[in-house]
């Protein structure tokens, strides 16, 4: 485990989410001299299959990944949808969880502490529920009410922050104590470590791809789509990794402004409510990876968001305004020239639209659809 702003080491037989130096840890894998096809489990169908690649004993026996892709070609582009959002808790914040929870367990804690506003928490109250462990989830008072019922439902200690996301991570950070440790998914490397198997799925479901196109809130989807694409490049499985698309929603795009993304926002994104996070810890880790494959960044706004969340609804996926964000960017990246024609692309749908319906159905009527 290394600080990714210091370098130094640290172990990993104690809970460490936060170096000295204030950086955030990286599992670093020694793959040399090793194929990616001698690693995995071939007998299993779902994150167990990655065991190998995976710093943590006693994963949950529960099926947790190898979520479908469907194919369309959209503007002459072959799109990958990969549903995320049909994961166990409604989105892929679900592999971070699995992982995260397992390692928790495994150095000892009886209980975990995470921020939230809605779908990370959701997914390590799933995990922390069938592992038997306390769950304390720290949300914002706006968030969602389908969500935060479900909170409830999975017998999550829930804590209302009257504050932005900032104000929830810092209230969540003060609440770690004796036997309860905080893995949140801004800091926590393990959760990048479970994410990063929706590319080694994706690679065995259809080969390499020329573009990734992610929405970017703490950035954890992108950094695991990131590190684990460049571990197959280190497996030999590919010859490199994909460009990567990041995009932001107006108000919440200072990461995609640093990659040169220019858009006059006049009012704060209110529908991607999952990536509205104003300077996440791993804010430098995000912008280099994205400068390093030769991508770009994205910002929308809400009208932007609006079409393609139907689009998306008539081609079958029922899912949150955050995934739209990316669809939203899918198009304006074939339109501006970033994506050309013939290529592949893999746009992971993040979360699922059922926790949100009432706002779903108000979106519709905006739209008069």
């Amino acid at each position: 485990m290394v600080c990714w702003n210091c370098g130094k080491e640290a172990r990993r037989d104690e809970w460490r989410w936060q170096d000295d130096c204030g950086g955030a840890f990286d599992i670093i894998l020694d793959l040399q001299s090793r194929k990616f096809t001698e690693l995995i489990d071939a007998k299993e169908e779902n994150i167990r299959r990655y065991a190998q690649f995976l710093p943590v004993e006693g994963l949950l026996s529960v099926h947790q990944g190898w979520t479908p892709i469907v194919k369309k070609k959209i503007s002459g582009v072959e799109v990958n949808f990969k549903l995320e959002y049909l994961s166990l808790g409604g989105s892929f914040k679900d592999r971070g969880a699995y992982v995260s929870v397992a390692k928790a367990k495994e150095l000892g804690a009886t209980g975990i502490i995470v921020d939230s506003s809605g779908n990370a928490g959701i997914s390590f109250s799933l995990m922390a529920l069938l592992s038997g462990i306390a769950i304390d989830v720290f949300v914002p008072k706006h968030a969602p009410e389908g969500k935060k019922n479900l909170l409830r439902l999975l017998q999550a200690n829930v804590h209302e922050i009257d504050g932005d996301r900032m104000e929830v991570n810092r209230e969540a950070i003060k609440a770690e104590r004796e036997g309860l440790v905080y893995v949140g998914h801004w800091w926590n490397p393990y959760f990048i470590e479970g994410e990063k198997t929706m590319a080694y799925e994706a690679y065995e479901q259809i080969g390499g791809v020329d573009y990734v196109v992610v929405p970017v809130g703490s950035g954890t989807i992108l950094l695991g789509l990131y590190k684990g694409y460049q571990e197959l490049v280190e497996l030999q499985a590919l010859n490199k990794v994909p460009e990567i698309i990041a995009v932001q929603a107006c108000g919440y795009s200072e990461i995609c402004k640093e990659l040169g993304a220019r858009k006059e926002c006049v009012t704060k994104s209110k529908l991607a409510d999952g990536i509205a996070i104003t300077n996440p810890p791993r804010r430098e880790q995000i912008v280099e990876a994205v400068k390093r494959t030769n991508g770009h960044g994205i910002i929308v706004d809400d009208e932007e968001i609006k079409e393609p969340l139907v689009e998306l609804r008539k081609l079958g996926f029922i899912v949150e305004p955050t995934s739209a964000t990316a669809y939203a960017a899918l198009e304006q990246s074939i339109k501006e020239g970033f994506i050309k024609p013939k290529s592949k692309v893999l746009l992971p749908l993040t979360g699922s639209g059922l926790k949100l319906v009432d706002e779903l159905i108000e979106i519709k009527e905006c739209l008069k659809m």
